[in-house]
């Protein structure tokens, strides 16, 4: 297997073939030493692993401190309350709720979306073939804050929440209301306060089994059609909602991939 020198992320690995790169994302999954992991997938390896609202503030500022996202986050949250946008289907959503589903619908938040499955997070970083390497990265759930399907009352409220950005560790989200999309994508948001890392904002944990994998171009154009193939990962079926389905048949996609046969 080749290796990757990247300015960001070090050496690392750079499987030749699908073979190689499923080797390296299942690992020794049969071993008892073997990680979970949360998998994020981004186009061009040279992009830093930065929140939407971090990314925001580089428009304006040179220097971007935590008081700015924390100010910023707080008023996010009280206009969109103003909107009605903080009751779903009856249901009051907690701050924390409300900001996944504002970053689940485009909203700039400290929020960065991961996914349980590998494959769907393999799915984002090929599904944009170009000429640039992309990125597969594997976060070690040993080394992260919060629980699988439990959002605590305790940390429901944004004020009460942040408390925990002094960790040295993101912290997990995965809020109860849930879409179609979120569903499907095995959906799941990490934050922290701003890291100063080069790797990027978020906090990427230095213990553990992270892995970081290197995508040529070459082997996006293989997986792409491997997942849409064999796996059925498109985006029709990972965005089962009117406006993926829109986009999904939009003049930009090709129309042979709307039906698999």
């Amino acid at each position: 297997m080749k290796l990757y020198e990247s300015s960001l992320y070090g050496t690392i690995n750079e499987p030749e073939n699908i073979f190689e790169l499923f080797e390296l994302i299942i690992g020794k999954s049969n071993n008892k030493d073997f990680s979970v992991k949360l998998w994020r997938g981004q186009s061009d390896i040279s992009w830093r692993i930065d929140s939407g609202a971090y990314r925001r503030f580089l428009f304006t500022k040179l220097s971007i401190r935590e008081r700015d996202i924390v100010h910023y986050e707080k008023s996010l949250l009280r206009r969109a309350r103003h909107k009605g946008y903080g009751i779903d289907n009856g249901i009051l959503l907690s701050d924390m709720e409300l900001l996944a589903r504002l970053q689940h619908h485009g909203a700039a938040t400290r929020l960065v979306d991961f996914s349980k499955n590998s494959l769907v997070a393999l799915w984002f970083c090929v599904n944009n073939v170009t000429e640039d390497y992309g990125l597969l990265v594997g976060i070690d759930t040993n080394y992260i804050g919060g629980m699988e399907d439990v959002l605590d009352d305790n940390l429901k409220d944004y004020s009460s929440a942040i408390k925990n950005y002094s960790y040295s560790h993101p912290m997990l989200i995965e809020p109860p209301v849930v879409s179609k999309r979120i569903a499907a994508q095995h959906g799941v948001f990490l934050y922290s306060d701003i890291s100063q890392s080069d790797m990027g904002s978020l906090k990427i944990p230095l213990e553990g089994q992270n892995i970081f994998i290197a995508i040529s171009p070459e082997l996006k154009k293989v997986s792409r059609q491997v997942l849409i193939d064999t796996f059925d990962l498109r985006k029709e079926t990972l965005f089962p909602d009117l406006d993926g389905f829109s986009s999904a048949n939009s003049f930009r996609e090709n129309p042979r991939e709307t039906y698999r046969w």
